[in-house]
């Protein structure tokens, strides 16, 4: 996880979505379970989509905060998770 990748994509986040809103406290809450290992990696990623529904760069740049091997692709009405064993799961926005 690259710092300067990090901050520019909280202040994206923040620019979206003022601090103190909802979804950015919402937001906020999904990372510090994340880190705490509440929710595993699917579970981030299926909140993150929920979250930002209608806002694919935002879902599409927290692949930055995504493991080695994960990765999310925006496609045709959905949203393609690939996982390091290779699982490809498709989750609709």
């Amino acid at each position: 996880l690259n710092v300067n990748d990090a901050l520019s994509y909280l202040d994206a986040v923040k620019s979206r979505f003022p601090s103190g809103s909802t979804t950015y406290n919402r937001f906020l809450g999904i990372m510090r379970d994340f880190k705490t290992h509440v929710i595993d990696t699917p579970g981030v990623i299926e909140r993150v989509i929920q979250l930002f529904e209608g806002h694919t760069d935002l879902i599409h740049g927290f692949n930055t905060f995504l493991p080695v091997g994960y990765f999310v692709k925006v496609s045709d009405g959905g949203f393609i998770v690939y996982t390091p064993q290779g699982v490809v799961r498709s989750v609709s926005s």
